[in-house]
């Protein structure tokens, strides 16, 4: 029984070089399962599926680059009939003045063919990644059609001149052309050739190596690839010499172990994916290929060595076995990263959602504070969130009132006054009826403590609600803007202080001069008690006494000194303008004489 398996075998299989007496490809593919195509790869589409060719022959380039509405209106509907060929289709394709337009693509029986052609394209060609794709032979029964045959068909009438030369080149080669196209499901792998050249059985390759070029995949290559007339018929006689001069070990040792490692280089992805899914397919399938490689070099002496089968047929399920249970392994530790990858976004995406559910019932927190605003841009009502800090009037003021809700601003924040140092004194203008005290921005950046002492002195002392809202904004605010502004010290000193009691007129003549002023009504957030509010003290800062005879500053005041300092700035000097303008000037012509110079990539290189 094992015997007569590989008797079988060699007498179906393809010689070494050309083909027997059968040349008809049906009946060849029975026992010769694999073509070869050496090719270039090009960029394959983004859209590319397993449903449209993987090779196109020339002629029918323009039919899939069309719509398929496109293709039925140029050429039919019938796409895919069966197509034995002509000679004058096969000339087409062997002349390589013509070859544009062949409906052929060229394929080959042998593995060593595509090897050696591949090899050979790989030193004369500019490009270096060089391809080789295994073809199911079976697929494309009704398509393919050995060059061989179609040679043979034609008549000594129309003959070309180069007939013989196509002849001998079709049967070295074991060439087989397919029509129209291979689609992709007949192939099973393509390979670099760099990656093959690694995998070849000894007696294709070198028997001494120095250290230096044992690395290099062309430089253990047992024949001369770079001769220009090669000869792939002496090729095959002197690849077989060298496997029977080997010693028995070596040949036993090509023939089932280098055999099965060629035939996994050249089906190894294929292999894998097919071998979970299909491992009856995958083992017969690289087991027909192995046998194919390890009876090439000496078909009589394989013959003699039935052993050779059943320890191909070994070593294939053993590999098989074995990546079958490394690639379920993998599988099984991929599907439970993946598992671990989505628990982990759902509980993200609960987090997320508990985040956003929580921060929708939230209530936004009012940000806005009389104290931090100017009196322009000052809210016409408090804001009504909570807070522990409350301002309650004096006893006795107000009373009728809910307590006003101040926010604290944080000591680390300061506000920065921009307003410019203003003069005490009006320029021009009459005495005019000073503005109320309102709290300023300076009274929200005190600090959040206060003091036992400046407590208990504002219990013993009695004094009008506008004089204490007065002296404690005062004695505040004048220590913190002395020491982070003191340009404006006397600024905040000004804004702040209070009119005196002999000049200060009430509030019912204070609304009646307010049109003589043109100031605009502002609504007063504080109307009911804006002369009663004690202001809470947060930082224990020394109080100042104040000079109750200097006036208030008026906005006439503000507005007329920084009139005043816009003339008072300084004009640039002559001695300042000739200097920009020489700077300029210097400037300029050393960029014009670093463009306009012969030298300038020196220039600009010793610059950068």
């Amino acid at each position: 029984m094992a015997s007569s398996s590989p008797h079988h075998k060699s007498a179906a299989s393809l010689p070494q070089y050309g083909f027997g007496a059968d040349v008809d490809f049906d009946s060849l593919v029975k026992d010769n399962h694999f073509l070869f195509r050496v090719y270039t790869p090009k960029e394959p589409s983004p859209f590319a599926d397993d449903s449209e060719p993987f090779f196109v022959a020339p002629k029918f380039n323009e039919r899939f680059v069309r719509s398929p509405a496109e293709t039925d209106v140029l050429f039919g509907h019938d796409n895919h009939v069966s197509h034995a060929g002509t000679y004058e289709d096969v000339a087409r394709h062997m002349d390589w003045t013509t070859k544009a337009s062949s409906p052929y693509l060229s394929t080959s029986f042998s593995f060593i063919w595509s090897i050696w052609e591949a090899l050979r394209r790989y030193h004369l060609g500019i490009k270096k990644d060089v391809e080789i794709a295994v073809i199911d032979a079976s697929a494309l029964s009704g398509r393919a059609v050995t060059a061989v045959q179609l040679l043979r068909q034609g008549l000594p009438s129309e003959r070309r001149s180069e007939h013989w030369k196509w002849y001998r080149y079709a049967q070295e080669s074991q060439s087989v052309l397919v029509y129209e196209y291979i689609p992709a499901t007949a192939i099973f792998s393509s390979i670099p050739l760099i990656s093959l050249l690694e995998k070849l059985p000894s007696y294709f390759l070198r028997q001494s190596l120095s250290d230096s070029t044992r690395g290099s995949a062309l430089a253990t290559i047992g024949w001369d690839y770079t001769e220009k007339k090669r000869n792939y018929r002496q090729f095959c006689q002197d690849m077989s010499n060298r496997f029977l001069q080997s010693t028995p070990e070596a040949r036993l040792t090509d023939t089932t172990a280098g055999s099965v490692r060629l035939a996994m280089a050249f089906l190894r992805s294929w292999f894998h994916r097919c071998v979970v899914e299909d491992f009856q397919t995958a083992t017969i399938t690289l087991y027909a290929l192995a046998f194919s490689i390890a009876q090439w070099p000496g078909q009589w002496w394989a013959q003699e060595h039935s052993e050779l089968w059943d320890l191909i047929r070994a070593t294939v399920l053993s590999i098989a076995e074995e990546v079958r249970s490394t690639q379920g392994d993998q599988t099984s530790k991929e599907i439970i990263r993946l598992q671990c990858v989505i628990g982990g976004l759902e509980e993200a995406v609960e987090r997320y959602k508990g985040q956003v559910e929580a921060r929708e019932r939230k209530k936004p927190a009012h940000l806005l504070s009389p104290l931090l605003i100017p009196p322009p841009l000052r809210p016409a009502t408090m804001p009504t969130s909570p807070s522990p800090f409350v301002l309650a009037p004096p006893s006795g003021v107000c009373s009728g009132q809910r307590a006003i809700v101040t926010p604290i601003t944080p000591p680390t924040s300061p506000i920065r006054f921009t307003a410019p140092k203003l003069s005490p004194h009006p320029l021009d203008h009459p005495a005019q009826t000073p503005l109320p005290a309102s709290p300023t921005a300076s009274s929200s950046s005190i600090g959040s403590d206060r003091t036992q002492e400046g407590m208990l002195a504002s219990d013993d002392e009695p004094s009008s609600p506008t004089q204490s809202l007065s002296s404690t904004v005062v004695e505040f605010a004048e220590p913190l803007v002395e020491t982070q502004f003191p340009a404006e010290s006397d600024l905040v000193s000004t804004l702040v202080k209070p009119p005196s009691a002999s000049s200060s007129p009430p509030p019912a003549e204070v609304a009646s001069e307010a049109p003589d002023l043109d100031l605009p009504s502002l609504p007063s957030p504080l109307d009911p008690c804006d002369s009663h509010i004690d202001f809470d003290n947060l930082l224990p800062f020394p109080a100042r006494v104040v000079d109750e005879e200097e006036r208030p500053i008026h906005i006439f005041d503000m507005q007329t000194t920084r009139s005043e300092r816009t003339a008072q700035r300084k004009p640039p000097t002559i001695a300042e303008t000739a200097s920009c303008l020489v700077t300029g000037f210097l400037v300029g012509a050393f960029i014009t004489l670093c463009l306009m110079s012969p030298q300038r990539r020196t220039l600009l290189t010793h610059l950068t």
